[in-house]
């Protein structure tokens, strides 16, 4: 048997039994992703929420920090890689088990061996047979056909078993571009476009405040304005794709300690006093020099209004959502809550939460459930996603200032600038030292947008006279307080200290 198997051109050759390897598993991969997308029946995505919840929060961290809104999709690749690895290595473990035992029939055998230990590994992953039997049948048919390929039969030459190689492995990433071709087509089809709320006279109020927060902005090209493009808006979300959620069949069902359990859809929630309201998102997970925090304006109606017809008994909520994502807080932290369908006069898009989420004051941004589904009433606070992770932020948000910009015109001045935010309690000044924080001097700050709980863009100019500064800036929010120096990690209750540059001169 030995000798047979030191027929294959590359036995010797680690690297060719990884490309094998990784050829199959990937093979496996692509086939789950052509057929589901990215739902929940798709390998990787079941695969990265069990990291999510095998990982440390301070790994998540770390993650989320070093790479913002690409840390899901870099998630996603990783589980892909091991799932890959993992499933190649299954097929030709069933494979070399065969040769020993079945010689005669080592590629039948080896191929329903793979499929067997394949749809296994799969089941445990995803639990649903039928979604993995597939990617089975795929990984395990390609690992095969390569090893088979890679054996050199005495009456033909190495060469030309070595072209048929070649072809095949050719053969095989053909396929895999079609498949994740067909997997993202899937995608953009099932994904749902977000249309403007042009009928309604709601659109045309909502118009009128963003033309009207423009004119607050002040005039320093390169930093975002006053109101963050949706497109540009951050994301963290706990899967790799937005649920897809029919909004003719969605409801939001209010449970638990009530006088009388109700039911709302989209219509019922729009039939209510419609409000919009700008209102800055930090997420817990930003860093002093991170961006992820922006402002948008959103439209929707009071949650308490719509608590208010189930007569709630108790003072705390839960609120779940489509994606399995849940958190609990007071019942009066939704006195000056929002359930919003719509973001910046257009219609909640899916990334955001389509059809309804919730926009909750003052708070960090994960508690600002997207695509939720019931909010379920106790008598007793529960937890939340992030907190069983390590994580904490129950709080107001922390203040905080961001450096967007540094510019040095033709005329020999500096111009710095970026935005501050400090919650509801707004921002009163923006402190700026060249100095290392020897002497302090006011930025300029732009004007006011017409809700609290917003942050407001700041500029400092002056002439570059000296080779470098030491430059910090600091918020004092409407109440006056000073923001903090103390230097904070994200993790658990959200970063805090002041930002600060070395910033060339001019000379």
């Amino acid at each position: 048997m030995r000798d047979k198997l030191r027929e294959s051109f590359d036995e010797r050759n680690v690297l060719f039994y990884l490309l094998v390897v990784f050829a199959g598993g990937v093979s496996a991969v692509a086939t789950s992703f052509g057929i589901y997308a990215t739902s929940s029946e798709f390998l990787v995505t079941s695969m990265n929420s069990i990291l999510l919840d095998l990982l440390p929060g301070s790994f998540i961290s770390y993650v989320i920090q070093s790479f913002g809104n690409f840390a899901l999709g870099v998630s996603m690749l990783a589980s892909g890689v091991f799932l890959s690895l993992v499933i190649g290595v299954l097929v030709l473990a069933g494979y070399v088990a065969s040769s020993r035992l079945v010689p005669e029939f080592r590629s039948p055998v080896g191929f329903i061996a793979g499929v067997v230990l394949v749809s296994a590994f799969g089941f445990a992953v995803v639990g649903n047979l039928v979604a993995v039997v597939a990617p089975a049948v795929a990984g395990a048919a390609v690992t095969v056909a390569l090893l088979e390929l890679a054996r050199v039969d005495k009456s033909e030459e190495v060469s030309k078993t070595r072209r048929s190689f070649v072809r095949a492995v050719g053969a095989v990433g053909a396929y895999n571009v079609v498949a994740h071709l067909a997997g993202l087509f899937r995608r953009s089809r099932t994904q749902r476009s977000e249309r403007q709320l042009q009928e309604t006279a709601e659109l045309r109020r909502a118009e009128t405040l963003l033309g009207d927060a423009r004119e607050q902005e002040l005039d320093f090209d390169g930093i975002t304005g006053l109101v963050s493009d949706i497109d540009e808006f951050y994301r963290v979300d706990i899967n790799p794709s937005p649920p897809r959620v029919d909004s003719d069949g969605w409801t939001l069902s209010v449970t638990g300690e009530v006088a009388d359990e109700s039911e709302f859809d989209l219509t019922d929630l729009q039939s209510e006093t419609t409000r919009h309201r700008f209102m800055t998102l930090r997420c817990l997970g930003d860093g002093i020099e991170d961006d992820q925090m922006d402002t948008a304006l959103w439209t929707g109606c009071s949650v308490t209004d719509v608590l208010e017809r189930a007569e709630p008994e108790g003072d705390h909520v839960m609120m779940h959502a489509v994606d399995d994502y849940f958190y609990s807080v007071p019942l009066d932290y939704l006195d000056d809550a929002m359930l919003v369908w719509g973001m910046n006069a257009r219609e909640l898009p899916q990334d955001h939460g389509y059809p309804v989420r919730v926009i909750l004051p003052d708070r960090w941004g994960k508690l600002n459930v997207k695509w939720i589904e019931e909010i379920e009433v106790t008598h007793e606070r529960g937890t939340g996603y992030w907190e069983e992770r390590g994580w904490e932020g129950m709080g107001t948000v922390n203040t905080v200032t961001k450096v967007g910009r540094i510019s040095r015109p033709e005329d020999g001045v500096i111009r710095v600038g970026g935005h501050a935010y400090a919650g509801k309690r707004g921002v009163q000044e923006v402190q700026v030292s060249i100095d290392g924080g020897g002497h302090w001097e006011s930025a300029t700050l732009s004007g006011e947008l017409p809700h609290d709980d917003t942050w407001r863009q700041w500029m400092y100019e002056w002439e570059g006279t000296q080779e470098s500064y030491d430059f910090l800036a600091r918020a004092v929010d409407g109440d006056g307080n000073v923001q903090t120096v103390e230097e904070r990690d994200p993790l658990p209750d959200g970063a805090t200290g002041w930002v600060s540059r070395t910033v060339r001169g001019n000379v």
